[in-house]
Parts: structure tokens; sequence; C-alpha cells
């Protein structure tokens, strides 16, 4: 029996699993569009970005955000990639940046963990952080651990706002963490 487009129910990629290692922002991937902030004004800010999960822990709590329990989180598994962004390959002029499935599951691969082999992993993939648009947006991805094996991954985003490159930035992030929980495939 096949059920049409109408008749399928749509569910959160996160249904009924349970807890997981949440394991940061790569922001390697993306690119920054239309900001005239200077690349490693950029780059710093994207490691604070990521202190953000354990320096505020109530405001970006993981965990309430995607209804799961989170065993640990472990930033530190993007901090080299992100240390380490070529200065000249964060900005870009060209609008739209999209992140293929070959650079999402490469992504994985490359992770540095170090400290959990098996369960659930989540992380973020910034795709694009649009300036004129005031649109950050990020690729969630949920993965087994051990293989390193990609299950899903969905696209939100997320509208910036505050003052300093960090704290503006940050808010796109916030916001698109709040819709994971309403997500549905």
């Amino acid at each position: 029996m096949v059920l049409s487009a109408a008749a399928q129910k749509k569910t959160s990629p996160l249904a009924g699993l349970g807890g997981m290692i949440f394991y940061g922002i790569d922001f390697s991937k993306g690119r920054v569009y239309g900001a005239a902030d200077e690349p490693e004004k950029l780059r710093k800010a994207f490691g604070d970005i990521n202190m953000l999960f354990i320096t505020e822990p109530e405001k970006y709590n993981v965990a309430k955000f995607v209804g799961k329990p989170m065993n640990d989180i472990r930033v530190d598994a993007v901090t080299n990639m992100n240390d380490t962004i070529p200065l000249d390959s964060i900005k870009t002029i060209v609008k739209g940046h999209t992140i293929s499935d070959s650079t999402i599951a490469q992504t994985v691969r490359d992770l540095c963990i170090v400290s959990y082999n098996h369960g659930l992993g989540l992380c973020m993939i910034m795709q694009t952080l649009d300036k004129p648009g005031e649109l950050g947006t990020f690729v969630f991805v949920l993965f087994d651990i051990d293989t390193r094996k990609v299950i899903s991954h969905w696209t939100l985003s997320g509208t910036p706002a505050g003052f300093g490159v960090r704290n503006y930035w940050a808010h796109s992030v916030y916001e698109a963490l709040d819709k994971v929980k309403t997500y549905k495939e």
C-alpha cells in the first residue's frame, strides 16, 4: 500500500531516540556572505560561539532544544577544524553557498572524537552566515559515533541579532536550535 504525501505522517528525525553527545558547530565548511568583518575576527567568533555551550549552558541548553538528554557536550571535537580555517576561505562574494551530502559525511568522519566510541552524536555545520539577508543557516547532523555513519541531516536557519560579531551570529544559532524540537521530516 502506497500512502500519498499528504497521508504520510511527518516525524522528527530525533523521534524515539535516547541520549546523545553534542559535538558543537563546525564552521569550516560554511561561508560568510556580505559581512564587513575581518576574517580573523570571524574565525575568533566561531570559537567563542562554540564556547557558549559550555559557558552559558542554561541559555544554550542543547538538551532542552532537541528534547533529548545530552550525555555530554564535546565542542573540542570541532576546535581544531575551526581554529585552522584558512582566512581566505571564510568569506564569499557569491550568495547561496550550500553543503553537499558528501561534505556532510566527510565532516562527521573528520570530527576529533577521543572519548566516546559508541552511541549517537549530534553536530551542526555552518552553511552560511548571510549578513545582508540577516540569516544564519546550519545543517544539523545526527550520526552513529562508532561507524561515523550519518543517520539524518536537516537544515535550519535563525535570524542574527545583538552587538558584536559573536553575539550577532550566536543569536542565529540560538534561533536555529530553537526550531529543532518542532522540525519534522
